[in-house]
């Protein structure tokens, strides 16, 4: 990909985050005060405002990246390895750090916990496709076993004594 383009795709890029974190800080001000309705739908908002500021972030510190790397001649090749990136990989993502299968192998956890690219990949991935849907992890893990039932075999009682000593 040639600089003028590159250039001008991470200018769109800056320009896209800069609208969306700005339309982003006024959402919270506090100027609309409603009922207690309201109030309880912004508390809600929070948390996902917060990860949106969050992701947000991570974007634009790859921008800053990026535009580090095309400054020094690199852009368009991984960070990783330095084999280049597809110009239809930049065109569709000018942030891409990795290549296609670099970044596959970063989400499968293949990479390690935290390959760089920019906060967007999760190698920790906390998420898994289960054989049966309709079994959850722990029953998965414990297998047959069903921990609502007593296991099966001789019952334990309780024998109390009276110890006469103490008195």
């Amino acid at each position: 990909m040639d600089r003028a383009h590159a250039r001008a795709l991470l200018a769109q890029e800056r320009d896209r985050l800069e609208r969306l974190l700005a339309a982003g800080s006024g959402a919270a001000d506090g100027a609309d005060l409603g009922d207690e309705v309201d109030d309880a739908d912004r508390r809600d908002a929070t948390p996902t405002d917060t990860a949106v500021r969050r992701l947000l972030r991570a974007r634009w510190v790859a921008l800053e990246r990026a535009e580090a790397r095309l400054a020094a001649g690199s852009y368009g090749r991984s960070v990783g390895s330095g084999r280049p990136i597809p110009d239809e990989r930049l065109a569709a993502d000018p942030l891409a750090e990795l290549t296609v299968e670099e970044a596959a192998a970063a989400e499968r956890g293949a990479v390690g916990e935290d390959d760089g690219a920019g906060g967007l990949v999760s190698a920790g991935h906390p998420f898994k496709v289960l054989e049966d849907a309709d079994i959850t992890p722990e029953e998965e893990l414990a297998g047959e076993e069903d921990d609502d039932e007593p296991a099966p075999g001789p019952t334990q009682s309780m024998r109390a004594e009276r110890d006469d000593r103490l008195r």
